[in-house]
């Protein structure tokens, strides 16, 4: 996820073809918090030409000058239906507005484009998997065998589970087999799709050789198979307990995945569940507590990738999240250093990269802490009379655009009714608060940012921010396209002695560059980021405070401070992250307050310097991964928290539970944290507290803290919660148990309502490759290609690359290529190409990337040799 921009938005997609770029994770140092959430969904393959061709919605820009500021409507009520056909005939009804949710029912959509009342979008960032539990072998709470703790058991999964069989049984067509985390609608795994087809092959379905693992390994771990053909361990069945989700496809998925098991001797228990019902077991216990083994995932990736790099550690490590679940992951060394460095982008060139992600492609299949299953190809219904942005990766649902663009045509204000699979799925703080789907969709609308993301190129806007200047070491593989950020090339980059490079969390104050460091420090890049200079006087957050410059520097404490073992809020899983960030950042510097000006020194760098000027550890914008809040609100959280009344995170909260029990996750937004957070604000209105007051005391005053206090204070008596961000609505009321909320337009945000006026139509291409049935081996063979958007032509400048791939009778990768990009594009296999192929049916694969979008476009052409 990520977000970030500016421009007037008059520019279509098929304008912002001048506006392209370069070509690149998840989230990764920034992007990192946003790349991945839970939860998914999917629509047909078949399905998608037709989404793409005629359901694609067009914002319509206002015609004239509006004086309306912020948010187009007053109200957004959020309530759920767990039921993409219940969705949709809610909307026939008027009942809600927008199913903001990636459904993958063809025959939905089918009713969805007869409706001429009803309009869908299309979306291409959701996915599913199988999760396993990593305790073990044996669980130390119940003693009984997880055999999914041994790695080969995990890398036999692969082997066992047929996903053609998913994708044509269970989504109906509607998906692509997936066996890597990379999104193979994304821009990296079109770079790579040699290897991942290679992977393909190599992992197809084969029950026969994952019985032959799995048994072997059950061997090993002293287990035995009774008579009846069942797995057995100390005079018990090997029961392996599934967690599905019972809201979609992966209600089929796991009966399906449990049926597998059965087959080669597992006894299994299917425990049926609601995401809500799941997170507690999966999420949040101790793996090893044993209340589970598999669990069916779902995620989304919310705005287009233009780096997968961070998958990589992001789904198979500990620098993942802070939960017990993936604390409790183990890898085998060479594996967690081609990640992490892939995490950072710790690489001197791009064939140093690429060699990076061919080892990390491999590896990851070794380590398997997650099976993949199906990338899905999605649509979310609304009412027709609803204009509204869309991510082509997220969708409605993951869009960081949709608040500043959702309304009802040819008019202001009313109140527009979203529904969603779940709601308030888990607690609300900014620090390491819920991360689901459901809870992300409102937040975004609560919170602005330094910058925005393009929801076709996956670059950066901004939206905050002013400009951004990246200096980059000579030589590295860095590209720019938008003309906010200059990008420079020095031979060297020395970081000032003046900046911060480390925390002391015993004395609270930061540790420079020259205290640290006995000799000149250097670093691969230079980030700076300027903010205008009416920011403080135009920003102002949901209770009515100015943004400080404190609300920057708390965010830069807490990027240390729970990682310290000093600190009284130390937080054993945040280590893993803080020690990855260090093995890379060099240093900050404020270099003015007012206007503010922010300049990071890092090893770490992106392809693109619009990310890099994006990065969390860049614009250092008070968001803190799970959310946007002030320092105040931080700060009471800072206090319950060292007095171990509640937790930022589950993980810490799990780890204390044996202290004190019934510690609270915290949440700001409703439950028994709400009074601990009041109990807090009152003691820190008293005391005038300033959170780390030996360096916080240099940047907000005691007139400051006291106006944040009152205004806190009024703001949590009127409204019951402490959710206060900057974005164009406020959340307004929050109703638990109904599981529902209603966001209202923050009337103080300072943006035209029409500053992002509007996007067209995606241009995504479509390729088709003809040419001869029959090939006589030995003999050169011509192919033609045709690429093309709707019934045109694709602009040929559009074109950033193409390339072919061609596989034998066996499946095997024979040759690959790049095509010449023309008006008429063909592909020749040589005669000594041709020589290697035996005689049988073959296949030519080709690979469209666009500059306009960042969705590849594939086609296949079979043809017989002899």
């Amino acid at each position: 996820m990520k977000n970030r921009w500016f421009l007037v938005l008059g520019l279509v997609v098929l304008a912002a073809l001048t506006l392209v770029a370069c070509q690149p994770q998840t989230v990764v140092e920034t992007v990192k918090e946003t790349v991945v959430v839970k939860e998914t969904e999917v629509v047909q393959e078949e399905v998608v030409q037709t989404v793409v061709e005629t359901q694609v919605v067009e914002v319509i820009v206002t015609p004239e000058p509006v004086t309306r500021t912020g948010a187009w409507v007053d109200d957004v009520v959020f309530t759920i239906i767990d039921q993409a056909d219940q969705a949709v005939a809610q909307i026939q009804s008027g009942d809600i507005d927008i199913y903001a949710y990636s459904v993958s029912d063809p025959a939905l959509f089918d009713a969805v484009k007869a409706d001429s009342n009803m309009t869908s979008v299309t979306a291409f960032g959701s996915y599913t998997e199988l999760t396993f539990n990593p305790g073990g072998p044996v669980f130390e709470t119940t003693g009984k065998l997880n055999p999914f703790a041994l790695a080969p058991v995990r890398e036999a999964m692969n082997w066992l589970i047929d996903r053609d069989y998913m994708v044509q049984e269970i989504y109906g067509g509607a998906g692509k087999v997936k066996y890597t985390s990379l999104n193979s609608a994304f821009p990296d795994y079109a770079k790579y799709v040699d290897v991942c087809r290679a992977l393909e092959a190599k992992y197809a379905y084969n029950p026969e050789k994952a019985n032959e693992v799995i048994s072997a390994e059950m061997e090993a771990l002293g287990a035995t198979k009774g008579a009846d053909g069942k797995w057995m361990f100390n005079d018990e069945p090997v029961t392996i307990i599934l967690i599905i989700r019972v809201e979609d496809e992966r209600n089929q998925i796991g009966d399906y995945a449990a049926d597998q098991l059965e087959s080669i001797g597992f006894t299994t228990d299917r425990q049926y569940k609601t995401r809500t019902e799941a997170s507690p077991i999966w999420n949040q216990s101790n793996p090893e507590d044993g209340l589970w083994h598999i669990y069916t995932g779902g995620w989304i990736t919310t705005a287009v990738s233009r780096d997968d790099g961070s998958n990589f550690a992001y789904f198979y490590t500990n620098l993942g999240s802070g939960s017990p679940l993936w604390q409790g992951y183990e890898n085998d060394p060479a594996y967690y250093e081609v990640a992490e460095k892939l995490w950072n982008n710790e690489f001197a060139s791009i064939e140093e990269r690429d060699q990076l992600f061919r080892t990390a492609l491999e590896l990851a299949m070794t380590e398997s802490q997650r099976v993949w299953l199906v990338d899905q190809i999605s649509f979310s219904p609304f009412n027709a009379n609803i204009e509204v942005s869309y991510d082509l990766a997220g969708g409605i649902s993951g869009a960081q655009l949709w608040p500043y663009t959702v309304k009802f045509k040819g008019q202001e204000g009313g109140t527009v009714k979203i529904a969603t699979p779940g709601l308030l799925v888990e607690p609300w703080n900014g620090v390491a608060g819920s991360n689901w789907i459901y809870d992300s969709t409102p937040k975004t609308a609560t919170a602005s940012s330094a910058t925005m993301a393009d929801p076709y190129t996956g670059l950066y806007w901004p939206l905050r921010a002013e400009k951004a200047e990246i200096t980059v070491v000579e030589g590295l593989p860095v590209g720019v396209t938008l003309d906010w950020v200059t990008l420079s090339f020095a031979p060297e980059i020395v970081v000032p002695t003046d900046a911060w490079a480390d925390w002391d969390a015993v004395n609270q104050k930061f540790i420079t560059v020259g205290e640290k460091y006995t000799q000149t420090l250097t670093a691969q890049s230079k980030r700076v980021v300027y903010y205008p200079a009416d920011m403080f006087e135009t920003v102002k957050w949901h209770d009515g405070s100015p943004i400080s410059v404190g609300d920057f520097v708390l965010n830069m404490i807490l990027t240390w401070d729970r990682g310290k073992p000093e600190s009284a809020i130390y937080d054993e899983a945040a280590v893993p992250a803080l020690d990855s960030f260090m093995s890379v950042f060099k240093g900050v510097k404020i270099v003015s307050t007012n206007p503010l000006v922010i300049e990071t020194y890092s090893d770490s760098y992106y392809l693109d310097a619009e990310w890099m000027a994006a990065g969390a550890s860049t614009t250092w914008w008070p968001n803190y991964g799970y959310g946007e809040q002030p320092w105040q609100t931080i700060g009471l959280g800072v206090l319950a928290e060292s007095a171990k009344l509640a937790t930022f995170s589950t993980d810490k909260a799990d780890a204390l539970s044996a202290e004190v029990e019934g510690i609270e996750w915290l949440s700001y937004i409703a439950g028994p944290s709400i009074e601990i957070l009041y109990n807090q604000l009152v003691t820190a209105t008293a005391e005038a507290y300033i959170p780390y007051a030996p360096t916080m005391g240099q940047f907000v005053t005691a007139e400051e803290a006291a106006l944040r206090y009152d205004n806190t204070g009024t703001w949590v008596r009127e409204q019951g919660h402490f959710w206060i961000g900057t974005g164009p609505f406020f959340l307004n009321k929050v109703f638990p148990l109904e599981a529902t909320l209603t966001l209202s337009r923050y009337e103080d945000f300072p943006d035209p309502a029409d500053r992002w006026g509007g996007f067209g139509s995606p241009l995504i291409a479509t390729v088709e490759v003809d040419g001869p049935g029959q090939v006589t081996i030995g003999e050169e063979a011509t192919f033609d290609v045709f690429v093309s958007f709707g019934e045109e032509p694709y602009p040929v400048d559009q074109i950033a690359t193409a390339k072919y791939l061609l596989f034998d009778a066996t499946g095997a990768l024979i040759a690959t290529g790049d095509v010449e990009i023309s008006d008429a594009m063909v592909v020749t296999l040589p005669a000594d190409v041709t020589s290697k192929l035996a005689a049988g049916s073959n296949k030519l694969e080709v690979v469209i990337t666009s500059k306009a979008v960042s969705i590849p476009a594939f086609a296949a052409f079979e043809f017989i040799t002899q």
